[in-house]
């Protein structure tokens, strides 16, 4: 995807834990949080490609990482959430350049979907 150029692009920063205590699991199935977080200089790329209103569907790719591209990704999650809060009919291609280690405690996929959601 180097040869195309992106209409947005948007860093992903990873995080470590300076201080994390689980208080609880919620009735949600999530765990209560009580945390710091420090961002550190490792990062992913979201690269945002428009697509036509006629055609406005959202996916995703992923490059440098084995993740699900389908309805379980969590970019694809946050994108459409926010389509579906805002009514947008604009869909998007969005790609993926993954160099936060998947599982690492580094908040790679909330990242993400954060940067999605930005």
């Amino acid at each position: 995807m180097t040869d195309v150029r992106a209409d947005l692009s948007v860093t992903s920063f990873a995080k470590i834990n300076r201080d994390l205590r689980v208080l609880g699991k919620r009735k949600d199935g999530y765990h209560e949080l009580d945390t710091v977080f420090q961002t550190v200089d490792l990062t992913d790329t979201l690269d945002f490609f428009d697509v036509e209103e006629s055609h406005a569907s959202l996916s995703v790719t992923v490059e440098g990482a084995d993740l699900p591209a389908d309805d379980s990704n969590l970019i694809l999650l946050a994108a459409r959430a926010l389509r579906e809060r805002f009514a947008l009919r604009r869909g998007a291609r969005i790609h993926l350049s993954k160099k936060i280690p998947i599982g690492g405690g580094m908040g790679g996929g909330s990242s993400n979907a954060a940067a999605a959601l930005r």
